[in-house]
Order: C-alpha cells, then structure tokens, then sequence
C-alpha cells in the first residue's frame, strides 16, 4: 500500500488508543470538532525528534482556531512521555499498539509523517521527513484550514538556534 497523500480521503479510524498519560482517544471522535493535525513518528528518528517542536508551535499558534494536534508514537508510553517531556510537546500522543494499526492505514513507509487532514476526512496536507520547505507549506496549509494568518513555521532563527532546514529521516 503506498502512502497516502493530500486529496485523498484518511482511514476510517474508528478506534480508541490510550494516550502515553493512559486517557483513551479516538482520532475518528477528535476529527469531528474540526481539522486534526497527526504526526506519526518514531522517537529514535532524527528527523522525528526535529518535526515534532514544529507541530507544538502550530498547536500554541492554532489550537484556540480549532485545530487539534495529535501524536501517533511507535514506541512504548515510557518511551514516548520522555519524548515529549524531552521535545516539549503538550498535544495528546497516542501509543500505537503492536501490528502498526494506524501506521499501516495510512501506509506509512518512514517518520516523521505528517498529515492535515478535514473533518470530512480529507487530507488536505501531508509531509514526509523534515525539510524547511514542507514545514513551511504545513504552517500555511494549517493555517489556512482554520482561517488564520499564516506566519512561517520555519525562520532563520531556527537555522541561528542550529536547527538544520533538512534532517534525513
């Protein structure tokens, strides 16, 4: 299965996951108050480990616009609480159970990859890897999914902080 991409419609993920705090969450519940954003990733992923600060600057920026961010980790809930704790993530990380459920609905070949995806189900916006560029569209394609200002994702301050515009995944 290849990975899906914008245009397409997501899975129907109609199951419930234990965050790594153990609350159950089910994406198909979170996707109907409005556009989620998901990251799946593997916490040993370079590119991962570089991606994920992003996605928690568009949960500050947009979350009081409706977006909601959502973790998909690969790793165990120990694992993934001292990524987020290490990352300083705040947005919810749901632990995927063994088998890859939502990895392989989505045909996941490599982390971080990133989707915005619609209520209705669409995605509107995906991401594979970390390259400036591409972070960039995803802070324009989000904010333009929740109606409002786009400002870049990725600046030279974050080049300044050493924060490489390319990590191979």
């Amino acid at each position: 299965m290849a990975t899906l991409e914008a245009g397409a419609t997501a899975p129907e993920l109609d199951l419930t996951l234990e965050d790594a705090e153990g609350t159950p969450r089910s994406i198909a519940t979170v996707l109907r108050d409005g556009p989620v954003l998901l990251g799946i990733y593997k916490s040993s992923c370079q590119a991962s480990k570089t991606m994920f600060p992003f996605l928690e600057r568009l949960h500050e920026r947009y979350g009081q616009n409706g977006l909601q961010v959502l973790g998909v980790s690969q790793d165990s809930a120990n694992i993934t609480r001292s990524f987020a704790r290490r990352a300083g993530i705040t947005f919810p990380i749901l632990i995927e159970p063994e088998g890859y459920p939502i990895s392989t609905a989505f045909g996941i070949t490599a982390t971080p990859t990133v989707y915005l995806i619609r209520p209705g189900g669409e995605i509107v916006f995906d991401t594979m890897g970390f390259f400036a560029d591409p972070v960039n569209e995803l802070g324009r394609a989000t904010a333009t999914e929740v109606a409002a200002d786009s400002v870049p994702l990725y600046t030279e301050e974050d080049t300044e902080r050493g924060t490489p515009p390319f990590v191979p995944g």
